[in-house]
């Protein structure tokens, strides 16, 4: 998966930018991020271990600051990425 290193000013390591570009797409159809999105990262982490665990975090931060807000699924996901047992 292509994961590129975004504006320099920003906190964020890595941002995959497929996880990005989608959850633009679905924002700008719902104001929010699918359900499909939040399960496909989830299996890409833990399932299939495409992406690690900090890009994802650093993914789901980049699109919370996109949307200037965040849902519960949102929170609920950086939460589980950021513990170290899941």
């Amino acid at each position: 998966m292509k994961i590129n290193r975004i504006n320099p000013q920003t906190n964020f390591k890595a941002v995959n930018q497929k996880y990005f570009e989608w959850a633009k797409k679905d924002y700008a159809r719902g104001n929010n991020v699918s359900t499909e999105w939040l399960q496909r990262l989830r299996y890409d982490v833990f399932l299939f271990k495409e992406i690690s665990r900090q890009d994802a975090i650093d993914t789901v931060n980049a699109v919370k600051k996109y949307m200037n807000k965040s849902g519960v699924g949102l929170e609920d996901l950086l939460q589980i990425f950021k513990n170290p047992n899941p």
